[in-house]
């Protein structure tokens, strides 16, 4: 199979990579190996692929330093002045005495060594294979392409005529071409069977295997993994470029409703929003070694992944029962009365609060001329009409007769049936969660406790607080999310731009309204700031509606019930099909 474009490879998805022992056992028990990336073209030597010739450069090369981890103990190639990178040595590596009763003594070598999760002095580690890879880009012949690293093992004997450690590919690439260039933020691959990330076992001496990944004592049961463009979030606008885009996945068989989503950035925003989303219609084979286009995995069957954009729909998938996941509105919603438009907000920290906190807009000049955008509204209040009533956005009163007084679920009082100027400008798109939803997304979940983090402040959006709620895939058992350095109360930009990236969404604390009165809006010298948002349910027996509310003293949230003239905010969902 060969490769289209030339790409940066280190040590990955190549044909063989071969060690060869330079010398022999030497006075201090080391040597040193040579390492030598291959150029096998035999088509006939199956899971093998290579990169093609470029201007008769083959940018398939050891780096310097690279980490390999032979019996144990980790060693750094340094790659050689000649051979444009395919030659390297591997000094200072202990002397193993040969058994000829035991052909199984030897060096057992395994690439990368940050991979290793066991480190045993004979036979293969275990491995991690990592739930997010992070896109970093190398300059090669003036070009900007992608480096990969994907997992490769080898293994020789311990005697004097054998020939060297031939590596083997242990996972397959899968490649992702567009037919522009675009600003890609995240791709994901996922399936509802097989696991594409997790603990893995290397077996084998001649030809070593990899097993499919295990999610065992890793706390999750998502078979996500995230190609992460935004380099651990310091590149804010992502990669531009048409690709080819390159996504490590291991080997495995009958996999189940493969599906590929690709996320870019908002033009306005840092906030990704959904570019394409497709799925295999049938079961596929992963095979170790081959680099796989896109098209060549069940029907996925275009040249080119043309642009599909939905706006305002972040790229988390949050499960809100056992059986449904949806994923949210990139900002709360805000309405100008005066154009009779809606829109989701800009970014996901912004509120319309009262205009001291410098965001156009002011709840407290609500009137059906207003010509600011507002952002709490009275319950049901969409202003489309069902059952020949119509309970309009800009209605300020405490009079509860004004609002609706039914569960807005699957109405057209429910906000999400309008025409969302940036999110689609289409009717019925979007919808507001019930109560039951929101408690199992927050309370009953998997790992629910880890996935949501209250009075969270980020530097860099004008130190608004609020509620940090994870999508069902977080990487929360990957460094640096499991470490006590990691700090949810206060966020750096680069680390919201990197949990942005993966699917985190912000609520922001609001305030709420009564007539054209503002109440605990957000101020920086405000110490009892709180958020308030409504759900679609509705008691009737006590004419009351539901809402969720968190506050700025670090309070867990809660659920209340409130007169439907009370101006809460609103964020909406969309269901994932």
């Amino acid at each position: 199979m060969t490769v289209k474009k030339n790409i940066f490879i280190s040590l990955c998805m190549v044909m063989a990579v071969t060690a060869v022992l330079t010398s022999c056992k030497k006075d201090n028990d080391v040597i040193a190996l040579r390492a030598t990336i291959s150029d096998y073209r035999d088509t006939g030597k199956d899971g093998k692929t290579y990169i093609e010739t470029i201007n008769n450069v083959d940018w398939v090369s050891w780096n310097d330093y690279d980490k390999v981890l032979i019996n144990g103990i980790q060693r750094t190639v340094r790659v050689l002045e000649s051979g444009n990178g395919r030659y390297a040595t591997i000094k200072g590596v202990a002397y193993v005495t040969p058994n000829e009763n035991n052909p199984s003594v030897g060096y057992y070598a395994v690439y990368p060594a940050e991979r290793v999760l066991t480190n045993p002095s004979t036979g293969f580690p275990q491995i991690l294979l990592p739930q997010v890879q992070n896109y970093v880009p190398v300059t090669v012949n003036g070009q900007t392409v992608q480096k990969v690293e994907a997992p490769m093992a080898a293994f020789c004997q311990a005697n004097s005529t054998q020939v060297g450690l031939d590596f083997t590919n242990l996972c397959a690439l899968l490649k992702i071409q567009f037919s522009s260039a675009m600003e890609i933020a995240a791709i994901t691959v996922s399936s509802t069977s097989t696991p594409l990330w997790g603990k893995a076992t290397i077996s084998g001496t001649d030809a070593p295997t990899l097993s499919t990944p295990s999610l065992e004592g890793l706390n999750t049961t998502d078979n996500t993994v995230t190609l992460d463009c935004t380099n651990n979030g310091t590149a804010a606008g992502g990669v531009r470029s048409s690709g080819p885009f390159y996504v490590v996945l291991p080997p495995a068989t009958n996999v189940d409703n493969l599906t590929i989503n690709i996320y870019k950035f908002n033009s306005n925003s840092t906030n990704p929003i959904t570019l394409y989303t497709r799925t295999a219609g049938n079961q596929i084979n992963i095979n170790a070694g081959y680099i796989y286009n896109h098209g060549e995995l069940g029907d996925f069957s275009q040249s080119g992944i043309s642009v599909i954009p939905y706006p305002g729909l972040g790229i988390g998938e949050f499960s809100v029962n056992e059986n449904k996941k949806v994923r949210f509105s990139l900002g709360n919603l805000q309405y100008k009365a005066k154009t009779k438009t809606w829109r989701i907000a800009l970014n996901q920290w912004d509120f319309v609060g009262n205009s001291t906190n410098g965001i156009s807009g002011n709840n407290a000049s609500i009137s059906q001329t207003n010509n600011n955008w507002i952002d709490l509204f009275g319950y049901g209040t969409s202003g489309v009409a069902h059952n020949g009533y119509t309970y309009y956005p800009y209605t300020s009163t405490d009079i509860t007769s004004d609002y609706a007084s039914v569960t807005i679920q699957n109405t057209n009082h429910d906000w999400g049936v309008n025409m969302i100027s940036n999110g689609g400008n289409q009717p019925n798109k979007w919808r507001t969660l019930t109560k039951d939803e929101f408690n199992y997304l927050l309370n009953e979940r998997s790992n629910s406790n880890q996935l949501r983090h209250i009075n969270c402040q980020v530097n860099g959006i004008n130190g608004v607080k609020g509620m940090i709620i994870l999508p069902d895939n977080f990487p929360i058992n990957q460094s640096p999310y499991n470490t006590s350095s990691w700090q949810w109360g206060f966020l750096s930009s680069t680390q919201w731009n990197r949990v942005a990236a993966l699917g985190a969404i912000f609520l922001p604390i609001t305030g709420y309204r009564i007539n054209t009165d503002l109440y605990t809006f957000y101020e920086n010298s405000s110490s009892n700031s709180k958020g308030y948002y409504w759900t679609s349910q509705y008691d009737s027996d006590r004419s009351i509606a539901y809402y969720w509310k968190f506050d700025s003293n670090n309070s867990s949230g809660s659920f209340g019930d409130a007169y439907t003239y009370m101006g809460y905010a609103v964020r909406l969902v969309r269901d994932v099909n």
